[in-house]
């Protein structure tokens, strides 16, 4: 039978028998703002998330799962249009198809020891930044791995994919796109290219500025992408997405300031493609601007 928790805002279910009983929490209300799901309700311990229960809760912004939880069903936080913060507990959780579709605003999966703690805040932190990607940018649901994730091999495994994306043509798919698309299509021809540029963008961005394990070798190449994608450049990719998805991330400006997208060569251009936006990152970048270190790529390879 389903109950309703009106301090919580969720429905739920007792299933299981005898002393195996256990909670699953089934719907919930579509108004929440965020919620912390206690590690047991009426004294039965939180197992499952079930399919689809929080889904198109539109004003979703951050939950928090407690130890215990097995497993998330298909969809279970789908089509949640503000959800931005996801905080897990290490271990095994099968996750069914679908868990964060469409979460387009999803920033951090953060994965906390049992006890709650971080064991390396700084590399955790960018470790919730890289499998918050997973999903959302890299369409690759086998990364959500929360048992492993910040783990050497599960950092390749990213790596790994990053790789096969940069490697895509702009177009890849663009035929089936058209083919199977409705009748009022999204992108054009030149919008689908700019688009996956702009994925490229993000990803490399997103991995060199939260840069756990990673080798000398991707940097470089990651930057040369990103060099490949300013003004000047068939496409202004990497700057878009700076503007438009790290307006005011100091730490994002100061690698395009580092690797030389920015520099004193299109600074005044960067400025005026920020029109009245991000008045302090302006500010930042025609104090600290300076033409890009000579020796930037050579320092890798040492």
């Amino acid at each position: 039978m389903t109950q309703y928790d009106d301090a919580l805002g969720i429905y739920y279910e007792i299933r299981g028998v005898d002393k195996d009983k256990y909670a699953v929490i089934t719907d919930a209300d579509k108004k929440l703002g965020e919620i912390n799901i206690p590690r047991a309700i009426d004294g039965y311990e939180v197992r499952k998330v079930g399919r689809k229960a929080f889904l198109s809760c539109k004003g979703l912004r951050r939950v928090a799962l407690p130890a215990g939880i097995e497993s998330i069903g298909e969809w279970a936080f789908a089509f949640c249009d503000d959800l931005v913060r996801v905080e897990l507990v290490r271990g095994k959780i099968n996750l069914g198809k679908g868990v964060f579709k469409n979460d387009k605003k999803l920033r951090e999966i953060i994965v906390t020891d049992p006890d709650g703690t971080l064991a390396d805040a700084d590399k955790d932190a960018a470790i919730a930044c890289l499998l918050a990607a997973a999903p959302v940018i890299m369409d690759a649901e086998y990364l959500l791995d929360i048992e492993n994730a910040g783990s050497n091999e599960w950092l390749d495994k990213w790596d790994t994919k990053l790789e096969h994306i940069l490697g895509l043509k702009d177009d890849e798919g663009y035929h089936l796109y058209v083919l199977c698309g409705e009748e009022d299509l999204h992108f054009d021809y030149e919008e689908y290219l700019e688009y996956n540029r702009e994925k490229k963008s993000e990803l490399c961005m997103l991995r060199l500025v939260n840069d756990p394990a990673l080798k000398d070798e991707d940097k470089k190449r990651l930057a040369l992408y990103l060099n490949d994608h300013t003004i000047g450049c068939v496409s202004e990719a990497a700057l878009r997405v700076l503007l438009d998805r790290h307006g005011d991330e100091r730490e994002y400006y100061r690698l395009m300031l580092d690797i030389g997208v920015i520099n004193d060569s299109n600074l005044e251009a960067v400025l005026n493609m920020m029109g009245d936006r991000h008045a302090q990152m302006k500010a930042y970048l025609m104090e600290h601007c300076v033409t890009a270190k000579p020796d930037y790529f050579d320092e890798l390879m040492l």
